[in-house]
C-alpha cells in the first residue's frame, strides 16, 4: 500500500530540492497583483513560479486560468480556488476557469454524460459564487477546438519520459484505491495533454498566462513549460510567452487522508454536506494550525486578511473562546456557500 503525501512544509521543501526548483524559483509575492499587496497573496497562495513576469505584460495581453476536474461535485477547497479567481476577476485580471469534463472522462474514465451534466452545474455554481462571464471564461473542455487542436500539434513534441515524470504525487495514493490507473495509460496521457494545450492555446493571443493550481499539480505546469520550450518553426504554434503559476496551499484531508479529494469519500466538506456535518467537521479538528482543516480552509478562502489570519492561528493553538467562535462563524459561512451548489 502506497503511503500518502502530506502537504507539510517539509514537502514543499522536498519540491523544491527534487525538482529541481530554487528560492528564486518558487517565491513568495514581492509584487502586488489584482489591487492585493504582497502580504495578502503570500495569505492565499503557497508561492509563485515564474510569476513575476506576468504583471510585466498589459492587462490587456495577459490572463489567469485554473481548471477543475469532473471527477465529482467541488469540495470546499474546489470552492476556495474559484472564490479566489472571483477575487482576481474583481481586481481588474482577465480569468478563465476549465472545467475538465474530459479530463475526467478519460483520466478517471467517468460516464460521459455524467461529467458533462456536472460541468454544466459547476458552471452555474461558479457564476452563482460571482465569476463574471461577460468580464472571463468559464468553459468545458468538450467543443473547444483550438486547445483540441494544439493537443495533436503538441503531441509532436512530447517523449513518454514527460509523462511518466509528470505523475501527481499522490498518484500512487489514488491508484491503490482504484480512482485512477495504475500507469500513465493512453487515456490518462490524453487528459494530461489537453491541460497543457489549455495553457499554450491561451498564449496564442495573450503575452503572459499565471496558471493558478494546487502546489501538488505543480508537475502539470512543468510539463506544459517543457513541451512549450521545444516548439520551433514547424508548429504553428506561438512559444514566447510566460507561461507561470500561482501554487495554493493543500488542504489535509478528514480521516487521515492527505488533502481534501472529490475521489474520495470523506475526506472533505463538499457541497452535498449537511449543515450538522460541516458544523461537527470544522469544530473536530485539532487545536494545531498545521494540521488542522479548519484553519486550512480559512487560509484558503479569501475571506481573511494576512493579519486576522495571524490571529486566528494564535486562537486555533489555544483553542480558546475566540476560536471557537470564529469557527461558528466560519461554518456559517461554508453552509451559505454550499447553499448556492444548483439542486
Amino acid at each position: 500500500m502506497t503511503n500518502a503525501v502530506l502537504f507539510s512544509e517539509s514537502y514543499y521543501r522536498q519540491v523544491l530540492a527534487e525538482f529541481g526548483y530554487t528560492p528564486f524559483d518558487l517565491r513568495q509575492f514581492d509584487f502586488t497583483l489584482a489591487g492585493l499587496d504582497a502580504t495578502t497573496l503570500n495569505a492565499r497562495y503557497l508561492c509563485h513560479h515564474h510569476g513575476d513576469q506576468y504583471p510585466r505584460a498589459s492587462p490587456q495581453r495577459r490572463i489567469v486560468t485554473t481548471g477543475f476536474g469532473m471527477s465529482g461535485v467541488p469540495h470546499l477547497a474546489t470552492v476556495s480556488h474559484v472564490l479566489k479567481m472571483i477575487e482576481l476577476q474583481r481586481g481588474g485580471e482577465r480569468c478563465q476557469i476549465v472545467l475538465g469534463d474530459l479530463d475526467a472522462y478519460n483520466g478517471k474514465a467517468r460516464p460521459y454524460t455524467e461529467v458533462r451534466e456536472l460541468a454544466e452545474r459547476f458552471r452555474e455554481y461558479a457564476l452563482r459564487l460571482g465569476f463574471d462571464q461577460h468580464a472571463g471564461t468559464v468553459r468545458s473542455q468538450e467543443g473547444y477546438l483550438p486547445a483540441l487542436e494544439a493537443m495533436y500539434l503538441l503531441g509532436r513534441y512530447v517523449e513518454q519520459a514527460d509523462f511518466d515524470a509528470a505523475e501527481e504525487d499522490n498518484h500512487g495514493y489514488y491508484a491503490n484505491r482504484g480512482l485512477v490507473d495504475a500507469t500513465m495509460t493512453f487515456r490518462r496521457a490524453l487528459s494530461l495533454s489537453l491541460m497543457a494545450a489549455d495553457f499554450l492555446t491561451l498564449g496564442q493571443s495573450h503575452d503572459a498566462v499565471l496558471v493558478m493550481l494546487g502546489v501538488d499539480e505543480h508537475r502539470y505546469v512543468r510539463f506544459a513549460q517543457q513541451a512549450r520550450v521545444r516548439l520551433d518553426e514547424h508548429v504553428p504554434l506561438r512559444a514566447d510567452f510566460a507561461l507561470s503559476a500561482a501554487y495554493t496551499r493543500m488542504v489535509r484531508g478528514f480521516g487521515g487522508h492527505p488533502k481534501f479529494s472529490k475521489s474520495i469519500p470523506g475526506s472533505a466538506l463538499d457541497v452535498t454536506t449537511p449543515p450538522s456535518d460541516v458544523y461537527r467537521l470544522l469544530a473536530a479538528e485539532p487545536p494545531i494550525p498545521e494540521e488542522s482543516a479548519t484553519y486550512q480552509l480559512m487560509c484558503q478562502v479569501p475571506r481573511y486578511d494576512a493579519s486576522t489570519l495571524l490571529e486566528l492561528h494564535a486562537h486555533c493553538r489555544e483553542s480558546d473562546r475566540a476560536w471557537q467562535q470564529a469557527v461558528h462563524e466560519f461554518a456559517d459561512y461554508v453552509i451559505d456557500l454550499i447553499s448556492l451548489w444548483p439542486r
